[in-house]
């Protein structure tokens, strides 16, 4: 996940920089700033999330479930899935939210099946963007195959990634969360091929009470 610091205001010249750093804080499994203080969206919520033309039909339901899944989490709603599909080329940095798919994904990289990145001013979040890697090898084979579990679904023969369980991972990221490889959590950074990881595990709820 890339980050973005933004500088916090100066403070008074006759203050000394050490009265006017923050105070570090637990990190709950949040992202921390230079100062240690944990990076959220301070009550901006719900976080609406625009959902890009690049974002096949068949994947909006998984989306949205795995949103639910924070939201039912916290108790209140945390996320908003805007279906109504943004065009043209994705930019980031432009205080839109946004979920899309692409196809241009870079080569040295490729074993990257989402990437979130969050840009924040202090210890507030401003933005986050989500991509998840559509691209095709030489051969034209799609990288990953992406899939969603529901009670009538197989697993994808030879490997497939649970689009639910990789967006629940994901929107954690976009709330601040890192990566956490114990106590099965979601945000363990990998997710194995026919996963269906798309339960939130109660160390993820125990970070949420902390922000949200």
């Amino acid at each position: 996940m890339r980050k973005w610091f933004g500088l916090l205001a100066g403070c008074a010249a006759l203050l000394s920089l050490q009265a006017c750093a923050p105070k570090a804080q637990d990190d709950c499994g949040f992202v921390q700033n230079v100062y240690g203080e944990r990076i959220s969206w301070k009550g901006q919520i719900p976080i609406t999330l625009q959902l890009h033309e690049s974002v096949p039909d068949q994947y909006v339901e998984a989306i949205k479930a795995a949103a639910n899944s924070w939201n039912k989490a916290s108790g209140k709603p945390l996320f908003r899935i805007d279906e109504t599909k943004a065009t043209g080329t994705p930019t980031g940095r432009d205080r839109q939210n946004l979920i899309s798919f692409s196809s241009n994904w870079e080569q040295e990289k490729l074993s990257e099946q989402a990437k979130t990145s969050v840009h924040w001013v202090g210890d507030q979040i401003q933005e986050a963007d989500i991509r998840v890697n559509a691209s095709k090898t030489s051969s034209g084979r799609e990288v990953f195959q992406f899939y969603w579990q529901d009670p009538n679904a197989t697993t994808v023969s030879g490997g497939g990634v649970n689009i639910e369980a990789l967006l629940l991972h994901e929107l954690g990221h976009v709330l601040g969360l890192k990566h956490k490889d114990r106590d099965s959590s979601v945000m363990a950074t990998y997710l194995a091929s026919n996963s269906d990881r798309t339960e939130l595990a109660e160390t993820d709820k125990s970070s949420l009470q902390c922000e949200y």
